[in-house]
Protein backbone atom coordinates (compact mmCIF):
# COMPACT_ATOMS: atom_id res chain seq x y z
CA UNK A 1 0.00 0.00 0.00
CA UNK A 2 1.31 3.35 -0.72
CA UNK A 3 -0.34 6.43 -1.04
CA UNK A 4 0.43 9.86 -2.18
CA UNK A 5 -1.16 13.35 -1.92
CA UNK A 6 -0.83 16.72 -0.18
CA UNK A 7 -1.51 16.94 3.63
CA UNK A 8 -1.12 20.60 4.48
CA UNK A 9 -1.87 23.80 2.29
CA UNK A 10 -1.95 28.10 3.31
CA UNK A 11 -2.16 30.45 0.19
CA UNK A 12 -3.16 34.24 0.67
CA UNK A 13 -5.98 35.84 -1.63
CA UNK A 14 -5.44 39.13 -3.36
CA UNK A 15 -8.78 40.26 -3.73
CA UNK A 16 -9.16 43.28 -6.45
CA UNK A 17 -11.11 46.47 -4.29
CA UNK A 18 -10.53 43.89 -1.08
CA UNK A 19 -11.63 46.96 1.39
CA UNK A 20 -14.70 48.14 -0.64
CA UNK A 21 -15.56 44.73 -1.86
CA UNK A 22 -15.40 43.34 1.60
CA UNK A 23 -16.18 45.73 4.05
CA UNK A 24 -19.85 44.87 4.71
CA UNK A 25 -18.17 41.58 5.85
CA UNK A 26 -15.40 43.11 8.12
CA UNK A 27 -17.92 45.28 10.09
CA UNK A 28 -19.59 42.23 10.89
CA UNK A 29 -16.52 40.13 12.25
CA UNK A 30 -15.15 43.11 13.58
CA UNK A 31 -18.82 43.20 16.19
CA UNK A 32 -18.24 39.33 16.39
CA UNK A 33 -15.21 39.58 17.57
CA UNK A 34 -15.67 42.51 20.09
CA UNK A 35 -18.78 40.46 21.32
CA UNK A 36 -16.66 37.39 21.61
CA UNK A 37 -14.42 39.39 24.10
CA UNK A 38 -17.08 41.17 26.06
CA UNK A 39 -18.75 37.41 27.06
CA UNK A 40 -15.32 35.72 27.16
CA UNK A 41 -17.39 33.35 24.48
CA UNK A 42 -16.36 32.95 20.43
CA UNK A 43 -19.16 33.68 18.68
CA UNK A 44 -20.41 32.15 15.19
CA UNK A 45 -21.67 33.29 11.64
CA UNK A 46 -23.74 31.31 9.15
CA UNK A 47 -22.17 31.73 5.41
CA UNK A 48 -23.22 30.00 2.63
CA UNK A 49 -24.28 26.96 4.91
CA UNK A 50 -20.70 26.92 6.59
CA UNK A 51 -20.86 27.82 10.11
CA UNK A 52 -17.74 29.55 11.13
CA UNK A 53 -16.52 30.49 14.64
CA UNK A 54 -15.44 33.98 15.11
CA UNK A 55 -12.04 33.65 17.34
CA UNK A 56 -11.22 36.49 19.82
CA UNK A 57 -7.59 36.59 18.76
CA UNK A 58 -6.16 36.84 14.79
CA UNK A 59 -2.54 37.03 14.33
CA UNK A 60 0.14 39.50 12.95
CA UNK A 61 -1.27 41.34 10.08
CA UNK A 62 -4.72 39.75 10.38
CA UNK A 63 -7.02 40.67 13.06
CA UNK A 64 -10.01 38.23 12.12
CA UNK A 65 -9.74 34.71 11.92
CA UNK A 66 -12.53 32.24 11.03
CA UNK A 67 -12.60 28.79 11.53
CA UNK A 68 -14.48 25.21 10.04
CA UNK A 69 -13.71 21.83 10.40
CA UNK A 70 -12.60 22.83 6.89
CA UNK A 71 -10.35 25.25 7.27
CA UNK A 72 -9.38 28.69 8.72
CA UNK A 73 -9.29 31.99 7.33
CA UNK A 74 -7.95 35.34 8.23
CA UNK A 75 -9.33 38.60 7.15
CA UNK A 76 -6.68 41.98 6.80
CA UNK A 77 -8.42 45.09 8.23
CA UNK A 78 -6.92 47.11 5.33
CA UNK A 79 -4.96 45.87 1.88
CA UNK A 80 -1.38 45.72 2.87
CA UNK A 81 1.92 46.11 0.73
CA UNK A 82 3.72 43.02 1.28
CA UNK A 83 0.98 40.38 1.96
CA UNK A 84 -2.46 38.93 0.91
CA UNK A 85 -4.98 40.26 2.99
CA UNK A 86 -6.62 37.20 3.16
CA UNK A 87 -4.81 34.27 4.29
CA UNK A 88 -6.34 30.43 3.99
CA UNK A 89 -5.42 27.02 5.61
CA UNK A 90 -6.65 24.13 4.84
CA UNK A 91 -6.97 21.58 6.98
CA UNK A 92 -5.51 18.21 6.40
CA UNK A 93 -9.31 16.48 6.27
CA UNK A 94 -10.47 18.61 3.85
CA UNK A 95 -7.51 18.07 1.78
CA UNK A 96 -7.43 14.30 1.84
CA UNK A 97 -11.66 14.14 1.59
CA UNK A 98 -11.90 16.23 -1.62
CA UNK A 99 -8.24 15.81 -2.86
CA UNK A 100 -6.21 19.40 -3.31
CA UNK A 101 -7.87 20.65 -6.67
CA UNK A 102 -11.60 19.21 -5.26
CA UNK A 103 -11.05 21.05 -1.97
CA UNK A 104 -9.86 24.47 -3.36
CA UNK A 105 -12.78 24.45 -6.14
CA UNK A 106 -15.40 23.84 -3.03
CA UNK A 107 -13.89 26.20 -1.13
CA UNK A 108 -13.97 29.08 -4.03
CA UNK A 109 -17.26 28.34 -4.64
CA UNK A 110 -17.90 29.21 -0.62
CA UNK A 111 -15.99 32.70 -0.75
CA UNK A 112 -17.91 33.21 -4.02
CA UNK A 113 -20.82 34.46 -1.47
CA UNK A 114 -18.41 37.10 0.19
CA UNK A 115 -17.46 39.03 -3.08
CA UNK A 116 -17.84 38.41 -6.72
CA UNK A 117 -14.50 40.88 -6.90
CA UNK A 118 -11.14 38.98 -9.11
CA UNK A 119 -9.14 37.67 -7.10
CA UNK A 120 -6.09 34.83 -7.23
CA UNK A 121 -4.20 32.31 -5.05
CA UNK A 122 -0.63 33.01 -3.88
CA UNK A 123 0.62 29.30 -2.21
CA UNK A 124 2.90 30.09 0.88
CA UNK A 125 3.07 26.44 2.12
CA UNK A 126 3.03 23.46 0.74
CA UNK A 127 3.28 19.78 2.72
CA UNK A 128 3.67 17.00 0.16
CA UNK A 129 3.68 13.18 1.45
CA UNK A 130 3.51 9.71 0.74
CA UNK A 131 2.36 7.14 3.14
CA UNK A 132 2.93 3.03 2.71
CA UNK A 133 2.88 -0.17 5.19
CA UNK A 134 5.49 -1.72 2.49
CA UNK A 135 8.24 0.42 4.08
CA UNK A 136 9.78 0.29 7.55
CA UNK A 137 12.63 2.85 8.51
CA UNK A 138 15.09 2.18 10.95
CA UNK A 139 17.39 4.64 13.10
CA UNK A 140 20.16 3.11 10.77
CA UNK A 141 18.98 4.39 7.42
CA UNK A 142 19.54 8.23 9.08
CA UNK A 143 24.06 6.65 8.31
CA UNK A 144 22.61 6.23 4.70
CA UNK A 145 20.72 10.40 4.11
CA UNK A 146 21.93 12.01 1.52
CA UNK A 147 20.39 15.50 1.43
CA UNK A 148 21.10 19.18 0.55
CA UNK A 149 19.92 20.23 3.91
CA UNK A 150 22.33 20.80 7.06
CA UNK A 151 20.39 19.60 9.94
CA UNK A 152 19.34 16.81 10.94
CA UNK A 153 17.22 14.77 13.73
CA UNK A 154 16.09 11.37 15.32
CA UNK A 155 12.89 11.60 16.93
CA UNK A 156 11.60 8.77 19.48
CA UNK A 157 8.15 8.53 21.06
CA UNK A 158 7.44 7.91 24.79
CA UNK A 159 6.42 4.89 26.47
CA UNK A 160 3.28 6.19 25.87
CA UNK A 161 2.07 3.92 23.30
CA UNK A 162 4.94 1.75 23.52
CA UNK A 163 7.27 -0.42 25.40
CA UNK A 164 10.72 2.01 26.32
CA UNK A 165 11.97 4.05 23.55
CA UNK A 166 10.90 2.86 20.25
CA UNK A 167 12.74 4.99 17.28
CA UNK A 168 9.51 6.99 15.59
CA UNK A 169 11.32 8.88 12.62
CA UNK A 170 13.74 12.07 12.04
CA UNK A 171 13.70 15.23 10.42
CA UNK A 172 15.96 16.96 8.63
CA UNK A 173 16.27 20.80 7.41
CA UNK A 174 15.16 22.14 10.68
CA UNK A 175 14.17 25.67 10.31
CA UNK A 176 14.40 26.09 6.91
CA UNK A 177 12.28 26.89 4.03
CA UNK A 178 12.65 23.08 2.80
CA UNK A 179 12.34 20.19 5.55
CA UNK A 180 11.58 17.03 5.27
CA UNK A 181 9.62 14.59 8.11
CA UNK A 182 10.33 10.32 7.80
CA UNK A 183 7.65 9.01 10.60
CA UNK A 184 5.75 6.23 11.71
CA UNK A 185 2.47 7.39 10.83
CA UNK A 186 0.76 4.67 12.78
CA UNK A 187 1.84 5.86 15.74
CA UNK A 188 0.98 9.57 14.87
CA UNK A 189 -2.84 9.29 14.96
CA UNK A 190 -2.65 7.34 17.97
CA UNK A 191 -1.54 10.99 19.54
CA UNK A 192 -3.35 13.04 16.89
CA UNK A 193 -6.58 11.40 17.06
CA UNK A 194 -6.91 11.28 13.04
CA UNK A 195 -8.14 7.83 12.97
CA UNK A 196 -10.20 8.41 9.21
CA UNK A 197 -6.56 8.29 7.69
CA UNK A 198 -7.22 4.14 8.51
CA UNK A 199 -9.99 4.23 6.36
CA UNK A 200 -8.07 5.94 3.54
CA UNK A 201 -5.50 3.46 4.00
CA UNK A 202 -7.79 0.52 3.35
CA UNK A 203 -9.42 1.85 0.51
CA UNK A 204 -5.68 0.96 -0.95
CA UNK A 205 -5.33 -1.83 0.68
CA UNK A 206 -4.04 -1.52 3.95
CA UNK A 207 -2.67 -4.75 5.91
CA UNK A 208 -4.33 -2.85 9.77
CA UNK A 209 -1.50 -5.36 11.10
CA UNK A 210 1.02 -3.37 9.31
CA UNK A 211 2.96 0.25 10.87
CA UNK A 212 2.24 3.02 7.88
CA UNK A 213 5.24 4.85 7.96
CA UNK A 214 4.89 8.89 6.18
CA UNK A 215 7.60 10.45 4.10
CA UNK A 216 6.42 14.11 4.00
CA UNK A 217 7.89 17.53 2.56
CA UNK A 218 7.54 21.19 3.65
CA UNK A 219 7.89 23.52 1.41
CA UNK A 220 7.08 27.40 2.07
CA UNK A 221 7.28 30.46 -0.52
CA UNK A 222 10.38 30.75 -0.45
CA UNK A 223 11.62 27.67 -2.38
CA UNK A 224 8.34 27.68 -4.15
CA UNK A 225 9.71 30.22 -5.55
CA UNK A 226 12.70 28.81 -6.83
CA UNK A 227 10.56 26.35 -8.89
CA UNK A 228 7.86 28.89 -10.39
CA UNK A 229 5.20 27.42 -8.38
CA UNK A 230 3.62 30.17 -7.20
CA UNK A 231 -0.27 29.41 -7.55
CA UNK A 232 -2.15 26.06 -6.83
CA UNK A 233 -2.88 25.58 -10.59
CA UNK A 234 1.12 25.80 -10.68
CA UNK A 235 1.49 23.40 -7.74
CA UNK A 236 -1.12 20.36 -9.36
CA UNK A 237 0.71 20.98 -13.24
CA UNK A 238 4.33 20.48 -11.29
CA UNK A 239 3.35 17.64 -8.81
CA UNK A 240 5.41 15.20 -10.05
CA UNK A 241 8.19 16.63 -11.02
CA UNK A 242 8.58 18.42 -7.84
CA UNK A 243 8.53 14.68 -6.02
CA UNK A 244 11.08 13.45 -8.26
CA UNK A 245 13.16 16.59 -7.19
CA UNK A 246 12.90 16.25 -3.71
CA UNK A 247 13.24 12.07 -3.49
CA UNK A 248 15.90 12.16 -6.35
CA UNK A 249 18.11 15.40 -5.84
CA UNK A 250 17.44 17.14 -2.44
CA UNK A 251 17.02 13.87 -0.38
CA UNK A 252 18.20 10.67 -0.76
CA UNK A 253 18.38 7.22 1.34
CA UNK A 254 21.28 4.99 0.15
CA UNK A 255 23.31 1.93 1.33
CA UNK A 256 26.53 2.90 2.74
CA UNK A 257 30.05 1.83 1.53
CA UNK A 258 33.49 1.86 1.20
CA UNK A 259 33.01 3.52 -2.10
CA UNK A 260 32.46 7.58 -2.73
CA UNK A 261 29.34 8.69 -1.15
CA UNK A 262 28.07 9.69 -5.22
CA UNK A 263 27.90 5.86 -5.77
CA UNK A 264 26.29 4.56 -2.76
CA UNK A 265 23.59 2.26 -4.11
CA UNK A 266 19.65 3.34 -3.61
CA UNK A 267 17.72 1.56 -0.78
CA UNK A 268 15.00 -0.36 -2.65
CA UNK A 269 12.92 1.46 0.37
CA UNK A 270 13.66 4.48 -1.12
CA UNK A 271 13.12 3.59 -4.60
CA UNK A 272 9.33 3.14 -3.16
CA UNK A 273 9.46 6.10 -2.05
CA UNK A 274 10.33 8.00 -5.72
CA UNK A 275 8.12 6.22 -7.40
CA UNK A 276 5.10 6.53 -4.95
CA UNK A 277 2.66 4.42 -6.82
CA UNK A 278 3.26 6.66 -10.30
CA UNK A 279 2.69 4.41 -13.65
CA UNK A 280 5.52 6.99 -14.96
CA UNK A 281 9.11 7.67 -13.71
CA UNK A 282 8.76 11.93 -13.60
CA UNK A 283 11.87 13.79 -14.52
CA UNK A 284 12.96 16.71 -11.47
CA UNK A 285 12.05 19.83 -11.62
CA UNK A 286 15.06 22.37 -11.89
CA UNK A 287 15.34 24.49 -9.10
CA UNK A 288 16.77 27.76 -9.90
CA UNK A 289 18.19 30.18 -7.16
CA UNK A 290 15.68 33.42 -8.22
CA UNK A 291 17.22 36.77 -8.18
CA UNK A 292 15.31 39.56 -5.35
CA UNK A 293 14.13 41.98 -8.65
CA UNK A 294 15.22 45.62 -7.22
CA UNK A 295 12.79 47.90 -9.31
CA UNK A 296 15.04 51.11 -8.66
CA UNK A 297 17.97 49.45 -8.89
CA UNK A 298 17.51 48.39 -12.33
CA UNK A 299 16.17 52.06 -13.62
CA UNK A 300 19.56 53.27 -12.10
CA UNK A 301 21.17 50.70 -14.73
CA UNK A 302 19.09 51.17 -17.55
CA UNK A 303 19.36 55.05 -17.35
CA UNK A 304 23.24 54.79 -17.03
CA UNK A 305 23.16 52.90 -20.28
CA UNK A 306 20.46 54.88 -22.26
CA UNK A 307 22.68 57.67 -21.56
CA UNK A 308 25.98 56.44 -22.60
CA UNK A 309 24.13 54.87 -25.79
CA UNK A 310 23.07 58.32 -26.62
CA UNK A 311 26.60 59.64 -26.23
CA UNK A 312 27.92 57.04 -28.41
CA UNK A 313 25.51 57.43 -30.80
CA UNK A 314 25.57 61.01 -30.70
CA UNK A 315 21.57 60.96 -30.17
CA UNK A 316 19.69 64.81 -30.26
CA UNK A 317 17.16 63.41 -27.59
CA UNK A 318 15.74 61.00 -25.25
CA UNK A 319 12.96 59.91 -27.86
CA UNK A 320 15.92 58.72 -30.41
CA UNK A 321 17.50 57.01 -28.19
CA UNK A 322 14.35 55.01 -26.60
CA UNK A 323 13.23 54.06 -30.82
CA UNK A 324 16.80 52.40 -30.88
CA UNK A 325 16.38 50.42 -28.17
CA UNK A 326 12.81 49.25 -29.21
CA UNK A 327 14.07 48.69 -32.89
CA UNK A 328 17.13 46.74 -31.28
CA UNK A 329 14.61 44.77 -28.52
CA UNK A 330 12.39 44.11 -31.56
CA UNK A 331 15.07 42.20 -33.48
CA UNK A 332 16.16 40.55 -30.94
CA UNK A 333 12.83 38.69 -30.31
CA UNK A 334 12.96 38.02 -33.84
CA UNK A 335 15.88 36.04 -33.87
CA UNK A 336 14.63 34.17 -30.87
CA UNK A 337 11.44 33.44 -32.44
CA UNK A 338 9.06 35.02 -29.42
CA UNK A 339 6.99 37.93 -28.51
CA UNK A 340 7.64 40.75 -25.91
CA UNK A 341 4.62 38.96 -23.60
CA UNK A 342 6.28 35.73 -23.69
CA UNK A 343 9.83 36.90 -22.78
CA UNK A 344 8.26 39.64 -20.27
CA UNK A 345 6.14 36.62 -18.61
CA UNK A 346 9.43 34.52 -18.49
CA UNK A 347 11.40 36.64 -17.01
CA UNK A 348 9.04 37.41 -14.38
CA UNK A 349 9.47 34.30 -12.64
CA UNK A 350 13.01 34.58 -12.42
CA UNK A 351 12.03 37.64 -9.68
CA UNK A 352 10.80 37.11 -6.67
CA UNK A 353 7.80 39.80 -6.46
CA UNK A 354 5.80 40.97 -3.51
CA UNK A 355 2.85 40.42 -5.48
Amino acid sequence: MIVKGFDTLEFGLNVENYESSLRPHLEIFKKLKEQAHETGVEQSILLNNVTLTVHRSGKRFYPYRLSSDDFTIFFADKEMTSNSPVFVHFSSGYIWSFGLSGAYKHFTEWFKSLTDAYYRNKISRVDICADSDSVTFRQIDTKGVITRARKKEDCFVSGEYTNGRKFSGFRVGIGGPLLARIYNKTMEIQKSGKDWFKQIWRDHGWNDDKDVWRVEFQLRREVLKEFAIHTIDDLLEKESGLWAYLTQEWFTIRQPSQDNVSRWKIKKKWKVIQKAGMEYEASPLTREMVKQANFKQLLDQGRGILLSVAAIGNHDSIEDTAKLFQSWTEIGLDKKNTSFQEEKERRRKKFLFND
